[in-house]
C-alpha cells in the first residue's frame, strides 16, 4: 500500500493528478484495506501486494484533513461529488452545526474519513491519521525513536510524526468523532 500511496502523492506533487483525483485514489485505496486483500490493484492497472504490518497493531486509516479556504464550498463539493455525508459542522467540542465556515467533518456511515478546516495554506492535506487498535502513546513514542523518527507538534492535539518531507500523520487509538 506504502507503494500505491507514494505514486499517487507523487502524481499529485507532479501535477498529473488533481487534488479531486488524489482524494479520490486515496479513498479508494483505503477503502479497500477494510477487505484486507492479498494484493491491492493500482489506477494504472498494475498490482501492489500488501503485507502484514510489521508494528504491534494493525493500523487503517481513520480520516484525512484539508486545509481549505471556504469550508462550507469544500464540504458541498465532497457531498455532491462523492456523496460523503456531512456529519458535523464547527471546531470539536462546540455545538453540532455551529460555525459551517470554519470547519466541516464527512464520512460515511457516521464514520468520519475527511475534515475540512479553514486553515493556511489552503489547499494541502494538513495531516492524515492512522487508527491503531490496541495502540499505546508510550509504546509509539518508543518504538517511533528507536527507528529514528520523532515526535512531532501539531496545535490540534494527540500524537503526530513527520515523515522526511514533512507530511504528519496522526496516530490514535480509536476513531475519530463525527
Amino acid at each position: 500500500m506504502e507503494k500505491a500511496i507514494t505514486e499517487l502523492v507523487t502524481g499529485y506533487e507532479a501535477g498529473g493528478l488533481t487534488r479531486r483525483g488524489l482524494i479520490r485514489g486515496l479513498t479508494m485505496l483505503f477503502a479497500g484495506t477494510a477487505a484486507a486483500p492479498a494484493a491491492a490493484q493500482l489506477l494504472d492497472g498494475s498490482k501492489v501486494h500488501v503485507h502484514p504490518p510489521s508494528l504491534p497493531w494493525s493500523p487503517l486509516i481513520d480520516h484525512m484533513q484539508i486545509n481549505s479556504r471556504d469550508p462550507q464550498k469544500s464540504a458541498e463539493f465532497y457531498q455532491k461529488v462523492l456523496g460523503l455525508e456531512l456529519l458535523r459542522v464547527g471546531p470539536a467540542g462546540a455545538e453540532r452545526d455551529c460555525c459551517p465556515e470554519r470547519d466541516a467533518f464527512l464520512g460515511v456511515d457516521n464514520r468520519l474519513l475527511l475534515a475540512i478546516r479553514k486553515r493556511e495554506p489552503v489547499g494541502v492535506i494538513d495531516h492524515w491519521a492512522m487508527l491503531a487498535p490496541g495502540y499505546d502513546r508510550h509504546q509509539f513514542k518508543s518504538i517511533v525513536e528507536k527507528r529514528g523518527g520523532t515526535i512531532a507538534e501539531h496545535d490540534l492535539g494527540g500524537q503526530y510524526v513527520k515523515d522526511p518531507d514533512g507530511a504528519m500523520l496522526q496516530l490514535m487509538g480509536r476513531p475519530g468523532g463525527s
